[in-house]
């Protein structure tokens, strides 16, 4: 079953925008009478007939809606450093999206390489990734900030806090624990992730984050790439709900 996607379903639209539309009538082939799948990007999914398959704007009827598609019981928000090659990081974000998340942030940091993200390619990969791996809901993709102010920004209530650093934490008078020890001690659905540039999190931004009562985490002895690293977190997270 394909998916298609519309932003403007859940409050009533009933057209597909261009590129959806020229995928459904010139690439699959589908016609008027055609039933079709939709998704909204907030969790739903619907069952639809096309009523007008125009090729720059399919036009269809709603007939049934199930909520909570493709969902899974827990929210993450990761919050990664993009790599100086951006391609990394639209990998990691399609590959998170395909596994499950529900929020991702880009940080830049003191010892970042990249100081610049522009995420209207990254979103239409997420967005693709949603479709392909059927998850009613698409993840939220932020505009950049910085660590400090990511930092300093206010998190729900019950929001275990994990922040992963390489190096040892003796500095910061607390005990750097597994990733697998941290979830499993968290007593929460709700996670945040923070994940580091090139040369990981300066001294300061550590400090900050430690007062701030983000736990430092380690993800295992191999020395990871930011992409891997991050994606290592979405899956550890993933795992222990199946």
């Amino acid at each position: 079953m394909e998916l298609f996607y519309s932003r403007d379903i859940a409050a009533g639209g009933r057209t597909l925008d261009r590129d959806e539309s020229n995928h459904c009538v010139r690439v699959l082939r589908h016609a008027a009478g055609d039933v079709i799948h939709i998704v909204d990007g907030r969790g739903c999914l619907y069952k639809c007939r096309i009523e007008d398959a125009d090729p720059k704007a399919v036009g269809f009827a709603v007939l049934e809606v199930e909520e909570a598609y493709g969902s899974h019981p827990y929210e993450l928000h990761m919050a990664v450093a993009p790599p100086k090659n951006i391609d990394r990081f639209e990998w990691f974000a399609e590959k998170a999206t395909e596994i499950a998340v529900d929020r991702i942030t880009p940080l830049f940091g003191d010892y970042s390489e990249r100081k610049v993200f522009k995420k209207e390619r990254c979103e239409r990969i997420v967005i693709s990734a949603a479709k392909q791996s059927h998850k009613g809901a698409v993840p939220q993709l932020d505009d950049a900030v910085s660590v400090r102010d990511f930092l300093a920004g206010d998190f729900e209530d019950g929001v275990a806090k994990f922040i992963c650093y390489c190096d040892d934490t003796a500095f910061l008078g607390v005990e750097k624990i597994s990733i697998r020890e941290a979830l499993a001690a968290a007593g929460s659905d709700k996670y945040a992730i923070m994940i580091g540039p090139e040369g990981d999190f300066s001294r300061e931004e550590m400090a900050l984050a430690v007062e701030k009562s983000w736990q430092p985490v380690s993800l295992g002895e191999s020395r990871l790439r930011i992409e891997t690293a991050a994606l290592t977190a979405v899956a550890a997270v993933y795992l222990k709900y199946i």
